[in-house]
């Protein structure tokens, strides 16, 4: 797996958040809730992450479709490998949180999850 440049990922988190296969048009339209567009361009990112292997392509009608062949998680823990070795996932939760990328709230939502975890683990 290699390392996504912004642009690309950007594309990779809209097609993502659509459900399986999804049109060109969907993540068009996805994008441009955030911000302007070029479609062209976009179709060009589409064409590089099916080159790179993130996603497969297949035409629908005059439109093309998507699906992807990675799964977000698995490309976060990808990205995140090195980070977490340096540091651990303590490390990264005190950046997060010094920086203020993360909220109270979710910071409570890690608690119940992790809460959950050990509980779970206890079952075993």
């Amino acid at each position: 797996m290699t390392r996504l440049p912004e642009a690309e990922l950007t594309v990779m988190r809209a097609v993502w958040r659509l459900t399986p296969p999804a049109a060109t048009g969907e993540i068009h339209a996805l994008l441009e809730e955030e911000r302007p567009w070029n479609l062209s361009a976009l179709q060009t990112l589409l064409s590089r992450l099916i080159q790179k292997g993130f996603l497969r392509g297949e035409k629908r009608g005059r439109q093309n479709a998507y699906t992807p062949l990675v799964e977000e998680g698995e490309y976060l823990a990808f990205e995140n490998r090195p980070f977490l070795r340096g540091r651990g996932l303590p490390g990264l939760v005190a950046c997060l949180y010094e920086s203020r990328s993360v909220t109270r709230k979710e910071l409570e939502e890690l608690r119940a999850f992790l809460d959950r975890a050990i509980a779970g683990e206890e079952e075993r």
